[in-house]
């Protein structure tokens, strides 16, 4: 009984501190640094391996330099210890920003929950990507 009081009480202590940890965010419009990867997920037809023969689908993404959160609005639900947000980009920004792959960038746009048609639990509709030198 003792214990599990005791792992109550830490778990109470600990909870204030394990939040300060990140920032919390607000969905909409958003500036953000992080350097930009890409990652291959399977797709269709059964969306498990791609070394069985599922479509290989590729997305960039956003690691983050810390972890996020997000604070929950009508439409969308409240996401911690987020470390990497998918970029929605179009054709022609795949081909413009291509370079900064690897690259420490900073990108601008709208921030919005990834739901089904997206791999990551948060997306960013880029409006903007630039490189940074620096990590800020």
């Amino acid at each position: 009984m003792w214990r599990a009081v005791l792992v109550i009480a830490l778990v109470d202590v600990m909870a204030p501190a394990a939040a300060l940890e990140y920032s919390c965010l607000q969905y909409g419009p958003i500036d953000i640094a992080g350097t930009i990867v890409r990652h291959t997920y399977a797709g269709p037809p059964d969306y498990e391996s791609v070394t069985k023969g599922d479509e290989p689908r590729t997305v960039w993404v956003l690691q983050l330099d810390e972890r996020i959160c997000v604070e929950a609005n009508r439409r969308y639900p409240r996401e911690v210890i987020q470390l990497e947000i998918e970029l929605a980009l179009t054709p022609e920004q795949y081909r413009q920003y291509r370079d900064l792959l690897g690259q420490r960038v900073r990108v601008t746009g709208q921030l919005a929950h990834g739901g089904a048609n997206y791999q990551k639990r948060l997306v960013i509709s880029a409006s903007d990507i630039e490189k940074t030198g620096l990590l800020q």
